[in-house]
């Protein structure tokens, strides 16, 4: 299953997210990437609590492949920061190895500072100086009977497809110890690549290097293809296709369910590059879908008003040049919610049986998945059941937890009596 959201509450194409600049900034202050950072966030504790709550010794393995600097130079977090301060909240009941792999030496020394001050808090936390793909195989071998999160976030190439392929069809292709992975495919990249092509550079360095990427030249027709067919005359299109039949390929290896979420500097630029999430638990479904929406909210109010956006009536019908960034926000919750309701119905219909949302996660957020978080879910529950259109037997700890079933049902799929 591939997963394409547009995050503009239109309808859905195959099954693309929204979505930040690729790689290491030297500040915080982007908005793309305080997108990227806030589904590191939501995403990276819940997954280690989640699966470290069954493995053994309550054990996880993490590894960010591009680690960076650890730290901005204006102080404030990077990946490598936000997954240790994520980890550290959860150091008495997980434990954590930690591996960040970086290759500029300058970059590594200043990484190398910040895991130190979390390493001498006790947690487990490693730097490894030089490419992930040449550490890959270690952490993946220390990671061997235990879950395993990935996060990928190049300024261009990623790791080459066939390891990639190899890591995901072989020695981590079984749903036990479960394997997620978060990469940053970056559109900049794919788009230079096209047009060196298009431009009959087929011998350039971003050319060979995406062939690498993607484990071969079958791009190249692809990006062609798209960019010949597309009425914008850019390679937006083109990034967009390459993405997708990558994230396919990755797909059939592997057995994994893809979700790409492409990330832009405001709500109108070409993406900047696309995060491509992979996972085989309807568990990573959902809770990818609560940090998207999350992540979503952060960027757009790091964007701030939108007057220097245009065509903002046509992406958000109602909406005035005049409003304000909190009232865009408030008009997609309140869209969201709508969505999600009707998609309950639908799973709530006289005849079926009771349902658990997290087996139907796709559903449930439908054209709202990357908007809707498990609030909206929450309340659009509460709305249908004031309503009357749909019971909720029993209570459940999270949201995704809960079990609907048509009016008038138990959770046995009987009649409910008054």
């Amino acid at each position: 299953m591939h997963m394409i959201i547009p995050c503009s509450l239109r309808a859905w194409r195959s099954e693309l997210a929204t979505g930040t600049a690729g790689g290491l900034l030297d500040s915080n202050d982007h908005a793309q990437s305080s997108f990227k950072h806030a589904i590191i966030r939501h995403y990276v504790l819940p997954y280690v609590a989640m699966t470290g709550s069954t493995s053994k010794d309550h054990r996880v393995a993490v590894m960010d492949g591009f680690a960076g600097r650890g730290r901005f130079k204006d102080l404030s977090p990077g990946s490598a920061e936000l997954i240790m301060q994520a980890v550290e909240t959860l150091q008495r009941s997980r434990t954590v190895d930690m591996f960040f792999a970086e290759t500029d030496p300058d970059n590594y020394r200043a990484l190398s500072a910040v895991v130190q001050e979390y390493a001498d808090k006790g947690l487990s936390a490693r730097t490894l100086p030089g490419s992930a793909e040449e550490h890959l195989e270690t952490v993946v071998a220390a990671a061997r009977g235990i879950p395993l999160f990935l996060f990928l976030d190049p300024c261009g190439a990623l790791v080459p497809f066939p390891k990639l392929a190899r890591l995901l069809g072989s020695d981590r292709r079984s749903k036990w110890p479960p394997t997620e992975i978060l990469m940053n495919f970056s559109a900049d990249f794919t788009r230079r690549a096209a047009g060196q092509l298009a431009a009959e550079r087929s011998n350039e360095g971003g050319v060979v290097r995406m062939d690498a990427t993607c484990g071969g030249t079958w791009w190249r027709e692809v990006a062609m293809s798209a960019y010949r067919s597309s009425p914008r005359d850019n390679f937006e299109t083109a990034a967009e296709e390459v993405v997708g039949r990558y994230a396919e390929r990755l797909i059939r290896e592997s057995g994994m369910s893809a979700i790409t979420v492409p990330v832009r500097r405001r709500l109108h630029h070409q993406p900047v590059y696309h995060l491509v999430f992979l996972t085989r638990s309807p568990y990573g479904i959902w809770v990818f879908a609560d940090a998207l929406g999350h992540a979503r909210r952060e960027w757009l109010r790091m964007i701030g008003r939108l007057d220097d956006d245009r065509n903002v009536q046509e992406t958000f019908p109602g909406m005035s040049r005049s409003d304000d960034m909190q009232q865009l926000i408030a008009y997609e919750q309140d869209s969201a919610q709508k969505i999600v309701e009707a998609n309950l119905i639908k799973l709530a219909r006289p005849g079926q049986a009771p349902v658990r949302l997290v087996d139907h996660a796709r559903q449930v957020f439908g054209d709202a998945y990357g908007i809707a978080t498990d609030s909206v879910v929450s309340d659009a529950i509460a709305a249908l059941e004031t309503r009357g259109e749909l019971t909720v037997p029993g209570p459940a700890t999270r949201v995704r937890n809960r079990v609907i079933g048509p009016p008038g049902q138990d959770s046995q799929g009987g009649v409910r009596r008054r």
